[in-house]
This record gives structure tokens, C-alpha cells and sequence, in this order.
């Protein structure tokens, strides 16, 4: 018996392959879906720009100099305007930059924020900004650990100050951020007190 049912599987099996496509046909076949496949990425990818990718604004005036040789050069000059608590309110400096990559144009500004905030004594020596980047009108805010020991030390309405000076510092100058979310060591904070940084922050509407 199984000596004769030896032959019928092989003949099943060469009907099996004799189904299938020619080679030459299954690679054009494959050709042609990775190729409407990769239309279809390409697609999408734009779609996804335009919906989320709006470029970041940083409105700034035409400066005119002159240099040594005595020759007028332009170039654009942006003025940042860095809000800062001052005896219970929000005091007002600004900072000049030369536009240039969004992200670093913001960590520019954001490290002057800091450098002066520092000066007050509200925030310690050693806070970095480790990194920044944005999805859409989200920015995410890598800061090292001080950073938010710092705002620890604060109780409930400095700290709340704190966090509206910083956010006006982003959003008002960096259009169209419309929200930050604080990460500390590229992870999630987990602070809670005196404010809750373990969520996204927007500004509160103007009335």
C-alpha cells in the first residue's frame, strides 16, 4: 500500500508547481506592487506634511550692516521676547537670533530663558535642554532632572508662574506651537506637585 501511494503524492506535488507562475511573470508581478506601493508611501507622506508639518514661524525685519570693508550686508534678525516672573507677575526681556533651523532657534532662546531665570535664583545651575522637537503644534521638551527640582522648590503660585513664562516664552514666539509636553531624560515626568507636569500644557484662553 505504500509503495502505491508514493507516486500519487509526487503527482500531486508537480501539479502543485505546475500551477504556479512563470518566474520571469511573478518578478514583474512583484515590481509592479512594491513600485504601487511605494506610490502609495509617497502619497501619504505628503498628505501627512500637510495636515501636520506647517513650518515653524519666527517673524523677525531685514537688518542692514556694515562690515569692515565698509560693504552694507542684510540679513534677518529675529526678536525673541522672553517672558520672566517679576514680583508676582510676568516681566517682559527680549533676545535677538539670526533665524535658522526651527529646533535650534528655539533651544537658542530657551537656553537665554533659563541663563536669566537662573540669574533670579529660580532655576539650578546644572538644567540643560537636552533636546526639542515638535509633531505638528505639539513640542516636546527633553530638560535634564534639575530642571524640575528646581520647580519643586516653588511652591504652588511661583510655580504656576513659572510654567506660564516658559509657556508664553514658546508659544508666542514659535508659532504654530500651540502645546508643550515636558519629558526629563528623554522619559515621561512623573511630577505631580506643586504643578502636574505628567501632562501636555497649553495656555489658558485670553478672554
Amino acid at each position: 500500500m505504500r509503495n502505491k501511494e508514493l507516486p500519487r503524492r509526487r503527482d500531486k506535488e508537480q501539479k502543485e508547481i505546475s500551477k504556479k507562475a512563470p518566474l520571469p511573470y511573478r518578478i514583474i508581478a512583484w515590481a509592479c506592487l512594491i513600485m504601487i506601493l511605494f506610490g502609495l508611501g509617497y502619497y501619504g507622506s505628503g498628505l501627512m506634511l500637510k495636515i501636520f508639518g506647517k513650518k515653524l514661524y519666527v517673524p523677525g525685519e531685514i537688518v542692514v550692516e556694515k562690515n569692515e570693508e565698509g560693504f552694507k550686508t542684510e540679513r534677518q534678525v529675529a526678536e525673541i521676547k522672553l517672558f520672566l516672573p517679576e514680583n508676582g507677575t510676568l516681566g517682559v526681556a527680549t533676545y535677538r537670533l539670526v533665524p535658522s533651523i526651527p529646533e535650534e532657534n528655539i533651544v537658542a532662546s530657551l537656553e537665554q530663558w533659563i541663563s536669566l531665570m537662573r540669574s533670579k535664583g529660580l532655576i539650578e545651575g546644572n538644567s540643560r535642554i537636552l533636546h526639542v522637537f515638535r509633531n505638528g503644534e505639539i513640542m516636546y521638551l527633553n530638560m535634564s532632572a534639575p530642571f524640575y527640582s528646581s520647580l519643586q522648590k516653588l511652591n504652588k503660585d511661583e510655580a504656576l508662574l513659572f510654567m506660564t513664562a516658559l509657556l508664553r516664552t514658546i508659544i508666542e514666539n514659535f508659532d504654530p506651537i500651540k502645546e508643550v509636553k515636558f519629558l526629563v531624560e528623554g522619559k515621561d515626568v512623573t511630577v505631580t506637585a506643586p504643578v502636574d507636569l505628567s501632562v501636555s500644557w497649553r495656555l489658558a484662553p485670553r478672554s
